[in-house]
């Protein structure tokens, strides 16, 4: 056959093989080494026409296509390492290209030598190949599981072009110096007939290697996906188990009421568990929703008898304990009902909690026994031991090192409906939180322990019980809400807390009674039959002609802190969410009789550069979540240090009153921080009376200022006017 003729099929091969890779570069562009491929292809095809060419000068026909070549191999090898993520080494491309060009040249132009120039240019393709097949095996490691076809064919490409040069190569003492490749040879035939289809399989290797991976990551989304699907219904499952305990709680002392109807102390002991039990399940539901959001909700320690946690966990997870039959105790040990502790509360709870569920699922008869050891004090601390044990079927070693992981259950789906834990990886986290670690100790057929150790700060300051005043507020209260038991829980609390107030179900009604009559507040829903309270307050409400301010506070069962924002920000004074605790609704009501400090200005309210500074450094939204929250926390955290202050615990009240303080100066809060400055030295002068309300008053203002602010800052039409509308 004419070598003539082989060269041109090879040369229009070359050219199919260009456009072949570009359309996999522009399927797969995403996939790194793609376009390495695709210049090692054009540059390859750009050689082969030129070879065809040999009637050209020998510049264009030998010299500018064996360099394309090269360089064309150098891409493909470079490609390959990145497809493969495999460290290249250019060093020795960088020595050959200094030895091999100019001898290419030298043998061409000077001596002219074809079997020279045949070997320098096996030297450049047996690299090549060889580069290849290293980056194939380190990236994919030969007989792997992972090596599928696509290797295979890529790997027996490169090889089989490094036989075909080599063979040449081998062969070439039938040559002579002066031969080229349109020599009738039949080592030439042969090699020509080999190159014209190599550049088809190599391309085909190449585009299923590409395709492989494709399907690869395919598969891995398609697992994630699964797995994140079974990960969420493992999630929701067990958090249906976690309402079940509570929810056992309130119908199990419900139905309890109902044997005792002559003993008041009886029925205040059951309501108390029933509201206990209320409130778990609200801040679980929060929990749940702030998780979701990717959102972390700051614990507080606050002062409380571990004492009586115990045995308030105990009355909750009874009737759970009972249902099959067991035992659950508490054993305490160096603590006393009146010991005080600061700790984190809900976070302890929590645990405890979880670690008496899962002991309950898991144990069939016999008693579970909640144990409290506490050790000497030392500088007003003392170290808490909490042990968790049960007669159970106890662990193997195996079991022990799997419990902990996220979602792991030791038993069937029917056992697991029960009981109410939600996991002994959530338990680990929260300790580790606390700095201390969970221990477990179990023999078959014995039983399980679970323990930790806390250092808690002790006072000797015993605990009074928070009442509501009994003096009525001087309000006159409009509660907007449409459903019965909402308005008849509202009612009875209204009825101890102010003077007078109203009912209407709709805002239509709401709209009516304010225009006859005079409120102080509006406790409005969000959701009501005709239309959403919170639209209705920033198009309707404004409308309305008041002779005296009405301040607004929204009641909602959503969880999401979004709309508390939204509430603030349209110049609502609060949101409460259901379920509304008594305490809670009565300090807002409280707090809206407050007459505002007259020598607080708005100008002096905010250091407008600093805020401006810190809206630049944060994004807007973990800015918008952080003042969402900020007004709460400071009201919780002054009432926190109130309450510290009448414990006598002086230490911890102003490490939190300095924590404030490093909080308003951070937002730029000039006149909340000189209060709180003002405040610290009171506390150092005995017999000082403090304005606590005040205080309280000026870190809501300042956190409504903000929210102005930012919410002018990240609203487009703002823009034009933020000269004016920002004077701080």
């Amino acid at each position: 056959m004419d070598p003539k003729f082989l060269i041109q099929v090879t040369a229009i091969t070359t050219v199919v093989c260009t456009v072949f890779m570009a359309v996999n570069w522009f399927i797969n562009k995403a996939l790194p080494g793609t376009r390495d491929w695709l210049c090692f292809i054009a540059l390859t095809g750009i050689g082969c026409g030129l070879l065809a060419a040999y009637t050209l000068p020998v510049t264009f026909s030998i010299f500018i296509p064996n360099l394309a070549i090269a360089i064309g191999l150098f891409y493909l090898t470079r490609g390959v390492d990145a497809f493969f993520a495999v460290q290249s080494n250019y060093m020795p491309w960088y020595v050959l290209g200094a030895i091999g060009i100019p001898s290419f040249s030298y043998f061409l132009y000077v001596d002219f030598n074809f079997i020279a120039r045949v070997i320098l240019n096996y030297l450049v393709w047996a690299m090549a190949m060889i580069y290849c097949l290293r980056a194939l095996n380190q990236g994919q490691k030969l007989l792997s599981k992972d090596f599928t076809v696509a290797h295979w064919a890529f790997g027996l490409s490169c090889f089989s072009l490094l036989l075909v040069f080599t063979f040449r190569a081998v062969m070439l003492g039938s040559y002579s110096v002066t031969d080229s490749l349109v020599s009738a040879n039949w080592v030439n035939q042969f090699f020509s007939v080999s190159v014209s289809t190599m550049p088809l399989l190599l391309c085909f290797s190449l585009c299923l290697l590409c395709s492989s991976r494709r399907e690869k990551e395919l598969q891995s989304l398609k697992t994630a996906a699964e797995q994140s699907a079974q990960i969420k219904g493992q999630f929701l499952t067990l958090l249906s188990h976690e309402l079940r305990t509570p929810l056992n709680a309130i119908v199990g002392h419900a139905e309890s009421l109902k044997k005792v109807p002559r003993e008041p102390a009886r029925h205040a002991e059951l309501c108390d568990v029933i509201v206990h039990a209320a409130m778990s399940m609200s801040d679980l539901a929060n929990q749940v929703l702030l998780q979701a959001k990717g959102e972390y909700a700051a614990q507080n320690r606050v002062p409380f008898s571990l004492y009586s946690l115990a045995q308030e966990l105990v009355r909750l997870l009874q009737p759970l304990a009972l249902a099959k039959g067991l035992s659950l105790k508490v054993e305490v040990k160096g603590l006393y009902p009146q010991d005080v502790h600061v700790v984190e509360q809900d976070t302890l709870a929590l645990i405890l909690r979880n670690l008496l569920s899962n002991a309950i699922k898991y144990t069939d008869k016999g008693c579970i026994t909640l144990s409290l050891e506490g050790a000497a004090r030392e500088d007003d601390k003392q170290a808490i031991r909490f042990a968790i044990r049960d007669t159970g079927k106890g662990l193997t070693e195996a079991q022990i090192e799997r419990i902990f992981e996220p979602f792991v259950t030791l038993d069937s789906e029917q056992s697991i409906s029960h009981s109410a834990g939600i996991g002994l990886a959530l338990c680990k986290q929260l300790l580790h939180g606390l700095a201390a670690n969970l221990d477990v100790k179990s023999q078959l057929g014995q039983g399980t322990e679970f323990s930790f150790e806390l250092t808690c700060q002790c006072s000797n300051t015993p605990i009074q019980q928070g009442q509501l005043s009994a003096e009525k507020l001087p309000l006159n209260v409009l509660v907007v809400e449409d459903n019965a038991i909402n308005v008849e829980v509202i009612s009875n609390y209204l009825n101890d807390m102010v003077t007078q107030f109203s009912l209407v179900k709709s805002l239509a009604e709401a709209e009516v009674t304010l225009l006859a009559h005079h409120f102080d507040i509006v406790l409005l829903d969000m959701h009501l039959p005709d239309g959403h309270g919170l639209e209705w307050f920033k198009t309707r409400f404004t409308e309305i002609g008041f002779t005296k301010k009405v301040k607004v506070i929204a009641l909602t069962g959503d969880g999401d802190p979004e709309l508390k924002r939204r509430c603030l920000q349209a110049g609502m004074q609060d949101c409460l969410t259901k379920p509304v605790m008594p305490s809670r609704l009565y300090a807002v009501l409280e707090s809206s009789t407050i007459k505002q400090v007259s020598s607080i200005e708005r100008k002096v309210l905010i250091d407008r550069p600093k805020f401006l500074e810190l809206v630049h450094s944060e994004a807007s939204g973990v800015l918008a979540t952080k003042l969402m929250y900020l007004a709460d926390r400071f009201e919780y955290e002054i009432a926190q240090i109130k309450g510290l202050i009448e414990l006598d615990v002086q230490d911890l009240a102003a490490e939190k009153l300095h924590y404030i303080e490093a909080e308003a100066q951070n937002f730029g809060m000039i006149n909340l921080v000189e209060h709180i400055q003002s405040l610290q030295s009171q506390l150092l002068q005995t017999g000082s009376t403090i304005d606590w309300d005040t205080l309280a008053a000026v870190a809501r203002q300042s956190v409504e200022r903000l929210l102005e602010l930012h919410a002018q800052l990240v609203t487009p039409q703002s823009h034009s006017n933020q000269a004016v509308n920002l004077s701080a």
